[in-house]
């Protein structure tokens, strides 16, 4: 028996009047996920702890059946570990994520959405600014970025996601605790840099949100984490395109595949080896990602037990607040990923299909939320009760309730 596991960032959400008072899941056009659905079985999921703030890296954790709070030390180091570096004794990785702040707010923590281009060269000037040789920037893609610091001990700093402070002041939220004043130092100097730099006045000109501060959190240094295989006695693949999966794939021992031609990495500060920019790629788009994916976990299931599928298009439509563009996110991952897959399925009966949305993500607030979310699992060993389809009411109806998410890793094994 093989198993795929399925990861869909923010799939399930709340009704919203502009869809009629449906869920984007409701309001989707998505008949191959709805026919796997009802031949399978729905249940509700609480995928992080009760006390536990909804995060992804929490959720992701507990997917995979360890119980997070010891490994909690912060995205960026996973995020370090995908970027292909092993942090020293006394380093820190921190995500530094460009944001456009209005009055002292963060109004958009995704600055508009920049090109991987456009934050290389914002990246560029912080560093020129900041010529010092205990910080490190690390390029990555779009907004997200990384900050190396050595020699700090952040041991009880306090950070929080700028996605958790939306249109909140600033200053209320800023990091706290030991270190904080090498974080700050670069949070409130950067805004002078970034509003003089030319990729902002082309963004302002273009009535763009321009990338004029930054946001620095989610800081973590090097913690074991138990080998998946070991731990599970299965083997693992992990096809996506997040950086902070792949770096916790990297971290638990499971096998990274590339889904398509992922961006390269780079590290300004020349302590990586240099790259030709002519090779740089860029991020596909929402069709070519979901279609690589797609064939890179076809590809994985022919030598891996379990392979774990990541999309996150619809998590960032709910950042955005975009409850439609969230619902033709969906529409997308039933046409070219879930539709081929029940084909291919057809004639491998030996795989058990399970889909999870690592969170709920609300339109509305534009933020994750703590509440259980749906799960189908479709295949051998499961048994069809209800012929449902997959949506947030669904599940609750048919009483099927995992509060403890670290479960879940043994009914995919074993069933449900």
């Amino acid at each position: 028996m093989r198993y795929l596991l399925v990861l869909i960032d923010g799939l399930a959400d709340t009704p919203h009047t502009e869809l009629g008072g449906k869920t984007p899941l409701e309001a989707a056009n998505a008949p191959a996920l709805d026919k796997l659905a009802t031949h399978g079985r729905l249940g509700t999921i609480r995928t992080v702890p009760r006390e536990q703030a909804p995060e992804t890296l929490a959720a992701l954790f507990t997917i995979l059946g360890y119980p997070p709070g010891p490994y909690l030390t912060g995205r960026g180091y996973y995020e370090a570990l995908s970027a292909g570096l092993m942090l020293g004794e006394e380093e820190w990785c921190f995500r530094l994520q460009f944001v456009t702040e209005v009055d002292g707010k963060v109004v958009d923590p995704r600055a508009g959405g920049l090109s991987d281009e456009e934050g290389r060269e914002l990246l560029k000037a912080l560093e020129t600014h900041f010529k010092q040789t205990k910080i490190r920037f690390v390029q990555g893609r779009g907004h997200n970025h990384l900050l190396i610091i050595d020699g700090t001990d952040f041991n009880g700093l306090t950070s929080v996601s700028p996605f958790n402070i939306l249109d909140l002041p600033r200053r209320e939220h800023l990091p706290e605790g030991p270190g904080a004043e090498v974080l700050l130092k670069v949070m409130n100097e950067a805004p002078a840099v970034l509003k003089k730099h030319e990729v902002n006045r082309v963004r302002v000109d273009l009535k763009q949100n321009p990338a004029n501060a930054v946001w620095i959190w989610g800081g973590g240094a090097a913690v074991d984490v138990p080998g998946f295989q070991k731990t599970f006695g299965i083997d693992a693949a992990m096809v996506s395109y997040s950086d902070l999966f792949r770096g916790v794939a990297v971290a638990t021992g499971i096998r990274v595949v590339t889904p398509g031609e992922m961006p390269l990495v780079r590290d300004p500060s020349g302590r990586m080896a240099a790259v030709n920019e002519d090779e740089a790629t860029t991020k596909a788009s929402e069709t070519e990602e979901i279609t690589n994916i797609r064939a890179a976990a076809e590809r994985a299931l022919e030598g891996s037990q379990l392979v774990i599928a990541n999309f996150s298009s619809p998590d960032e439509h709910s950042h955005l607040g975009d409850a439609k563009g969230k619902v033709r996110s969906i529409e997308l991952l039933d046409k070219h990923f879930f539709k081929p897959l029940a084909k291919k399925l057809e004639s491998t009966p030996d795989i058990r299909l399970t889909v999870v949305p690592t969170l709920m993500s609300r339109c509305e607030t534009r933020q994750h939320d703590e509440r259980p979310v749906p799960f189908m699992m479709w295949g051998e060993g499961v048994e069809s009760r209800w012929q449902l389809t997959l949506t947030e009411s669904n599940a609750e109806e048919t009483g099927i309730k995992i509060d403890d998410g670290t479960r879940l890793i043994d009914y995919i094994i074993n069933g449900l």
